[in-house]
């Protein structure tokens, strides 16, 4: 229990960190800043084919439910899906409307669909929210931030306004006990950065603004340039925004280094500082060999590890410290990879067996953190046999 309460300190200490450049507004200056750009008929939200507002009849196709809970003049039940997700739908009684609906995933590996856009359960990080909605999020000041369970993981919650609408979505990602300890170990107190790139998305509700703040209250604090997500459209594979960006026009040299490194070739501590990656201390060890290829100081690493399957690090050869790339392993098949010396983009090129769709992917690379530009779908599985160069221009 000392372990996870430490934990739960430390994690905590990452949101007060947030916290010093967000702002707060009264209940009713932030009821305000919604309620002002409504319109009179609120388009709604639907997950599993369930749609926010949609009377009680329409959950009737998941068969009865594995349980049911009855509280205050709401009344939730739990659905056990095909796929593994638990799925929650809440009814009003008194309007018999549904105001909630609620997937979770609990599953080890990388999970179905999260019912928004492309953002997928064990895979999709709290860096790839924040990312693509452009800012921190909202806070509630009755819902903690962040919590540990009995497992020793620790929670990572953030809510958005769903623009246009009366409703709130709300994003729970975790990072195991473990994994925390390691970015401690290894980072100190930079590993308030970490975590975004390590906690996944376990969870996604989205309810109508009145019934959650009957729990939460209205007091609410605001990530400073928060502004409301677009319901989907905007975490679309291929959204309006990627739309009008030929992927040809993105080039290595609008993200150039500062300056290149020509000194003695350092390698990474496996014994201390870069234990974790000790594993593979052979093929990093000789990817290095040759001096940096990427980003003025650093070699890419590319390390088998099955049938379509390598992972992917980035060493410094100045400092010899070792950091995983954004992508590679199962989640990540057929991984091709475009870099040079003097810019900081790296391109990826992978494929999603699961639905049969191959990707690139932008990523820039600043002083050890990954930033994702931009994601593309650029076909089926057969895409990602052609060479990147192929399916970028």
């Amino acid at each position: 229990m000392t372990g996870e309460v430490s934990m739960l300190r430390y994690a905590m200490g990452y949101f007060a960190k947030l916290a010093a450049s967000w702002k707060q507004l009264p209940a009713a200056a932030s009821i305000a800043v919604t309620m002002a750009a409504l319109p009179v008929s609120l388009p709604a939200q639907t997950i599993e084919g369930v749609t926010l507002g949609s009377d009680s009849a329409v959950p009737n196709r998941f068969g009865n439910p594995q349980k049911t809970e009855t509280v205050a003049g709401y009344t939730t039940n739990q659905y056990r899906l095909p796929n593994g997700v638990e799925f929650s739908v809440t009814l009003e009684l008194s309007s018999n409307q549904i105001v909630s609906l609620q997937q979770s995933w609990s599953g080890s590996q990388v999970g179905p669909s999260a019912g928004f856009g492309d953002l997928r359960f064990g895979r999709t990080k709290l860096s790839d929210i924040r990312s693509r909605t452009s800012s921190n999020g909202l806070l509630y000041e009755k819902i903690l931030p962040v919590a540990a369970n009995s497992s020793g993981s620790v929670e990572f919650s953030a809510f958005y306004d769903v623009a246009a609408t009366a409703n709130v979505v709300r994003f729970i990602t975790s990072i195991d006990q473990e994994a925390l300890g390691n970015l401690r170990q290894r980072y100190g107190d930079k590993a308030y950065d970490k975590v975004g790139s390590s906690a996944v998305l376990r969870s996604l509700t989205i309810s109508t603004r009145d019934y959650l703040e009957r729990a939460t209250g209205a007091a609410r604090v605001l990530d400073t340039g928060y502004t409301p997500l677009t319901w989907a459209l905007s975490f679309a594979t291929t959204n309006v925004v990627e739309r009008g960006i030929s992927l040809a026009r993105i080039r290595p040299s609008q993200l150039p280094v500062s300056r290149v490194y020509e000194g003695p070739q350092n390698f990474p501590d496996f014994n201390g500082r870069d234990s974790n990656f000790s594993r593979y201390r052979t093929g990093i060890t000789n990817a290095m060999t040759g001096g940096p290829t990427f980003a003025g100081e650093y070699s890419v690493i590319q390390i088998g590890c099955g049938s379509s399957c390598s992972v992917a690090y980035v060493a410094n050869s100045r400092t010899g410290e070792v950091f995983d790339a954004p992508v590679g392993g199962q989640n990540n098949l057929s991984l091709k990879l475009k870099y040079e010396l003097k810019s900081k983009l790296l391109i990826s090129q992978w494929g999603d067996y699961d639905t049969n769709k191959c990707f690139v992917q932008f990523f820039s690379f600043d002083d050890g953190s990954w930033t994702e530009l931009i994601r593309r779908e650029v076909g089926t599985l057969d895409a990602c046999a052609k060479e990147v160069a192929s399916n970028i221009k």
